[in-house]
């Protein structure tokens, strides 16, 4: 019946000549051709797809890697390599060109004629948090996972990760990881995350490196980054704690974090802006608890391997 109406209204409009375009019921027709077509495309394809708990779209059986790069030529291949030689194939991997000046975003779209599960995405400069957003709304997989254009995973990584949510049904995971040198590929450090964090634990730091988390958003949704310049992806973590209880850690050590040294002190001092913003505005602390909250932040941050 709804289909007859959209029809009827579809020809009422080209009989009056009104715009189509512009009438409600024939967009909420099309809408619904369109979403039916994707439907039918992905089951051919033979993936798995359930509705989103919104309503609004579908969700794939499977993972979708997000990765914001800026300048990244350098980069960009090993990334795109790393997450190629998962054991766990991916769903899709969303490359988002944060306003690159170089030659990222032809390298991306190379690979993306050899790999289609490649997206290439193009916004202007807006920083990697803009940039991660980005692909969270444009993601279409169950978990959401997060690698950044100079970071690595090994080839278990995904298999391990996932594996383990799904015995242990945990919607919010990280892990361990190398951290190596930028400039020479040399061992420098291991990261060694703790079991578990919850929502208190990360008030006072941020224990969890943003190139070994995966989400599940058909358990909870798609949560966002803060607009924040730095420290967003910790933004993000408080969200997720708060919502769906304590993150826990997967085994073993499957990621690599490249480190380039030590920060401008004029860029730790403008984390810490940023940080306190996060505090007052998302966490909505008042001034004393943030200032606090503050101080211990900076203690776990400078004691963190870098």
């Amino acid at each position: 019946m709804g289909w007859a109406v959209s029809h009827w209204c579809d020809a009422a409009c080209e009989a009056d000549k009104r715009d189509p375009a512009a009438c409600g019921a024939c967009a909420l027709r099309r809408a619904s051709q369109v979403k039916e077509a994707e439907t039918l495309a992905l089951l051919d394809d033979g993936l798995s797809v359930v509705p989103r708990p919104d309503g609004d779209g579908l969700i794939i059986e499977g993972v979708s890697v997000i990765t914001p790069a800026y300048n990244a030529e350098d980069s960009i291949a090993c990334v795109i390599e790393s997450v190629v030689a998962q054991t766990c194939p991916v769903v899709e991997h969303i490359i988002i060109d944060d306003g690159s000046a170089d030659g990222t975003a032809d390298l991306i779209k190379g690979f993306a004629k050899q790999y289609p599960h490649i997206r290439y995405i193009h916004q202007p400069q807006q920083g990697a948090g803009v940039a991660r957003n980005t692909g969270i709304e444009a993601v279409r997989g169950r978990y959401i996972a997060f690698l950044d254009s100079d970071d690595l995973w090994l080839p278990g990584k995904l298999e391990a990760q996932i594996g383990f949510m799904q015995r242990e049904q945990v919607a919010f995971s990280y892990g361990d990881y190398e951290i190596r040198s930028r400039n020479d590929d040399s061992h420098l450090a291991h990261y060694r995350a703790p079991e578990w964090v919850d929502y208190a634990m990360l008030l006072r730091g941020c224990p969890i490196g943003c190139l070994t988390v995966a989400y599940d958003q058909e358990a909870l949704g798609k949560h966002y980054m803060p607009h924040v310049r730095r420290g967003q992806d910790w933004g993000l973590w408080l969200a997720l704690a708060r919502h769906a209880g304590p993150a826990r850690k997967y085994p073993g050590v499957h990621a690599v974090y490249r480190s380039g040294g030590a920060s401008l002190s004029a860029n730790k001092l403008a984390k810490l802006r940023d940080v306190y913003t996060i505090y007052r505005e998302q966490e909505r602390l008042g001034r004393v608890r943030s200032s606090w909250y503050l101080a211990r932040h900076a203690l776990s941050a400078v004691t963190k391997p870098r």
